[in-house]
């Protein structure tokens, strides 16, 4: 247990990056289950900066299909900070012996510095994977897109953000699963690290 725990500790301690990440695959948890999630990921926003954005998440199963989660995450550029509540699901939309694919969405609202980001930033996913058991790779289409006024927002893109994440899940026993992702994009380039704890 020590273990374990150092070791969402440490994917934790390497958080700092922004909403553009699935993290996800189309496979669900299952009713009634739940995870202890955190990520880290960098963001390369062309002709910008590089971003830092982590984050911390209760998953719970609410159907054999449908997981929903809760959290918060926290966004770090050019030395300044910004902490931000989110919701979100992933709804499975197909399963079969070939893929499965599935809707990820997440609705994220500043908590503070909200002079400097939109009112809410929606991201939107559609997930493609096959798991394999002892790896799930999984990619998609994926969309950030800006709520509200965003000119001249620190913290928010100034029009929707486009990527073509792809990335894959490993477990680690049978509670952990460790997620490697890229998200490749004209206007910007995301990587991160996620660890997620089953119980």
């Amino acid at each position: 247990m020590k273990k374990h725990l150092a070791l969402a500790l440490l994917v934790l301690g390497l958080a700092m990056s922004a909403n553009a990440q699935v993290q996800s695959t189309a496979e669900t948890m299952g009713k009634g289950k739940f995870a202890a999630f955190v990520s880290a990921n960098a963001i390369v926003v062309k002709d910008f900066t590089t971003m830092s954005f982590s984050s911390a998440q209760l998953w719970y199963g609410l159907t054999n299909r449908a997981d929903v989660f809760a959290g918060t995450s926290e966004t770090t550029l050019l030395g300044q900070e910004q902490t931000a509540v989110m919701v979100g699901g992933n709804i499975n939309l197909l399963k079969s012996k070939v893929l499965s694919l599935s809707a990820f969405n997440t609705l994220s609202a500043p908590l503070n510095r909200r002079r400097d980001a939109c009112g809410a930033t929606w991201f939107t996913a559609l997930v493609v994977s096959k798991d394999f058991k002892k790896l799930t790779p999984y990619g998609g289409y994926a969309v950030t897109l800006p709520l509200g006024h965003v000119e001249g927002k620190l913290f928010t893109p100034a029009e929707p953000m486009h990527n073509i994440p792809v990335g894959f899940a490993k477990p680690i026993g049978k509670h952990i699963f460790v997620f490697a992702e890229y998200n490749f994009g004209r206007k910007q380039q995301v990587a991160g690290l996620a660890l997620a704890y089953t119980f």
